[in-house]
């Protein structure tokens, strides 16, 4: 091809249509949450076809307006972009395959080799994972020493396959199959390399899959971007994946839902203050304080470590030597946060920060427990009274007054609840209030 004519490509051809069935029959189809990388794209077409046939999620890079609008269009904004691949931002190690078909040209400023085939391969290299294919489509002068010296450093496997023909009328195509990992002898993967340039294999349909892509390796966080974006991709990622469509954003636009009410089978007791705000059930009350006048309330209980205690034994396999055994236990650790009308905060932690709070403001407390509770029992003997006066255990013990408040509220919730937990301590009658 003419030099003109090459530039005018950016040194970019695609792979051609007549080749696809035999490079799709080289692996074998993984799942979608494996990825599939071409930063040098073109229209995407073959990197389109790869994707369904390897069934991979596919990521595209071009420089070229034109080649690139179709690539967007292909696969969208998130998954394809416009960007020099020396500037492409992308995740390391978080490809499971690649397909690098480098544009056919030379960098006159470069040092060393001017060729720029093996220069983009090596670029492109960081972003396969470990055990990840990275196909690599040149012509056979392209695999100098310096490549193969890279690819036999840095691969577990490699192979080399000539496509049949020649392409543009003279040149031998090459397809050079790495496997990224640790080589068992470079040496011998060079020399095994050199001879397979001159003698490659052909490629024809393969019966079955030579080659397997692994798992993808955790990523705490996906990159795929330009470095740069100009202001039409940025209005497309914008209308595509904006912060705006995320749930977070979408949660702040919403009708808040209405308020639940809390019916509890007894309203919780003034004793039990300390349990309904170490447990968030009073998040959001606002009492007026004594001390701090009107504030909203915040509970939040977590779990510290504590030393519960620390032994000092003798090694039962070195007599001479002592082993240091310490317990820890979790303990729960309550911060109460108070919000004043002016925007302070005061933080109380600890039980007796939490128990000084509750006393100094017992009367606020018990006013919003009882607005805020409203119990399915009222202490009325839902009904069932009589019956309870009529219980005898052992044909003669007649029920406490309390016992039977017990069962009675038992009863209630079970009408509308299908169980419900009953704590007691020793001594109380849980075997009479079961038996009953």
């Amino acid at each position: 091809m003419a030099r003109a004519e090459s530039k005018q490509i950016m040194g970019f051809l695609p792979i051609e249509e007549r080749h696809y069935p035999a490079l799709l029959s080289l692996v074998a189809p993984a799942t979608p949450v494996v990825k599939l990388l071409d930063p040098f794209a073109g229209e995407g077409a073959f990197l389109e076809a790869a994707a369904k046939a390897w069934n991979l999620t596919p990521y595209a890079n071009e420089l070229d307006g034109e080649r690139a609008t179709a690539c967007i269009a292909r696969f969208g904004a998130t998954q394809a972009v416009r960007c020099d691949v020396e500037r492409l931002v992308a995740s390391n190690n978080a490809f499971g395959a690649a397909w690098l078909n480098p544009p056919y040209d030379h960098d006159a400023g470069a040092s060393g080799s001017k060729r720029v085939e093996f220069r983009y391969l090596r670029h492109a290299w960081k972003w396969v994972q470990d055990g990840g294919l990275a196909l690599w489509c040149i012509y056979r002068q392209h695999i100098t020493s310096e490549a193969a010296a890279f690819l036999a450093k840095h691969s577990s496997r490699v192979d080399i396959w000539a496509l049949p023909g020649k392409h543009l009328g003279e040149y031998d195509q090459m397809i050079v199959a790495a496997v990224k990992g640790v080589p068992l002898d470079v040496a011998a993967l060079y020399e095994q390399l050199i001879r397979d340039r001159d003698n490659p294999q052909p490629l024809t349909i393969q019966p079955e899959p030579t080659y397997r892509l692994p798992s993808p390796r955790p990523i705490q966080r996906f990159v795929f971007a330009p470095d740069m974006l100009d202001e039409v991709a940025g209005l497309q990622l914008i209308e595509e994946q904006g912060a705006w469509k995320t749930g977070g954003f979408q949660a702040l636009l919403e009708v808040p839902p209405p308020v639940t009410e809390i019916e509890p089978v007894v309203a919780p007791r003034p004793g039990h203050l300390a349990l309904v705000l170490a447990a968030g059930v009073a998040d959001g009350a606002v009492i007026e304080t004594d001390e701090y006048g009107h504030v909203a309330l915040r509970g939040k209980t977590r779990h510290v470590e504590q030393i519960a205690r620390v032994e000092i034994e003798a090694d039962p396999n070195d007599p001479e030597r002592q082993v240091k055994k310490t317990t820890i236990r979790l303990k729960p650790t309550t911060t109460l946060t108070l919000l004043g009308a002016d925007g302070t905060t005061v933080e109380m932690e600890g039980d007796e920060a939490l128990l000084g709070f509750i006393t100094s403001n017992k009367r606020a407390l018990a006013s919003y427990l009882n607005a805020k509770f409203q119990p399915m029992y009222r202490f009325d003997m839902n009904g069932i009274g009589r019956w309870l006066d009529s219980i005898r255990l052992k044909g003669k013990y007649a029920l406490y007054t309390a016992q039977k408040h017990v069962i009675a509220a038992v009863t209630r919730g079970l009408q509308d609840r299908d169980s419900i937990l009953l704590i007691g301590q020793m001594g109380v009658g849980k075997v009479r209030r079961t038996t009953a």
